[in-house]
């Protein structure tokens, strides 16, 4: 248990990413965003807060606690899955309405990530199933948990180092680049996680491969059969 004592210190780095990530596009947007928003954005905070607030209670021996507040978790998690699952398919619709192609957000854009974005929504219900079903086994349970963020950190790191880009250059550029030269940082992060316990779990291997798939955002984007696909089961 001690190895996880400053676990709750380290998760506000990544809940300060996703305030700040969102802050413009939603936060600062608030009383404008529509009601699918304010589910996802709210209840994607909210399991921020929850994971960096378990890890303090199963540390500062209130474990009676953690495990009664875990049944919360389980709903705000059946949450964020549900609300991240709804945008998907008002992106493919928002590619297909474009006639002038957006500089930040194109059409190849929307449905490459559709992808990237169902595999790290599935990644995230996984890892918090997984994490319930490992609960008495400390290092899978806290590891699996842990993984959560990382599956949920490239949309925010990438609007964030968006909004620095823009601040620096004065230019606009399309998420695509913009995800692509800041996943590496997330990468790095994973791999300092994996450094740290000496092992390579698989819930952090898997969302390490998980991250990698932000490659693949360009090249779908640009491939018909793809686009035909993502019309079929997202349109």
């Amino acid at each position: 248990m001690e190895k996880y004592k400053k676990a709750h210190l380290w998760l506000i780095i990544p809940f300060v990413i996703a305030i700040l990530g969102f802050m413009r596009s939603y936060f600062l947007d608030f009383f404008n965003a529509d009601f699918r928003q304010h589910i996802h954005g709210l209840s994607a905070i909210a399991w921020y807060g929850f994971v960096i607030w378990q890890p303090y209670l199963a540390t500062h021996k209130q474990l009676k606690k953690h495990r009664k507040y875990g049944v919360i978790g389980v709903f705000l998690a059946g949450l964020v899955v549900a609300s991240a699952l709804a945008t998907i398919p008002n992106n493919i619709q928002g590619a297909m309405a474009q006639e002038t192609p957006n500089p930040v957000a194109p059409p190849f854009f929307l449905y490459g990530v559709s992808f990237f974005d169902f595999v790290s929504i599935i990644g995230f219900g996984a890892s918090v199933i997984i994490a319930i079903m490992k609960s008495k086994n400390l290092d899978d349970h806290a590891l699996w948990m842990i993984s959560t963020v990382f599956w949920a950190m490239v949309p925010a790191f990438a609007r964030l180092t968006l909004v620095g880009y823009v601040m620096t250059t004065g230019e606009l550029t399309n998420f695509a680049n913009i995800a692509m030269a800041s996943t590496p940082l997330i990468l790095i992060a994973i791999a300092v996680l994996m450094y740290k316990f000496k092992r390579f779990h698989p819930a952090l291997v898997a969302v390490f491969i998980g991250n990698l798939l932000v490659y693949t955002i360009k090249p779908l984007g640009e491939s018909e059969w793809w686009i035909r696909i993502a019309q079929a089961l997202f349109g």
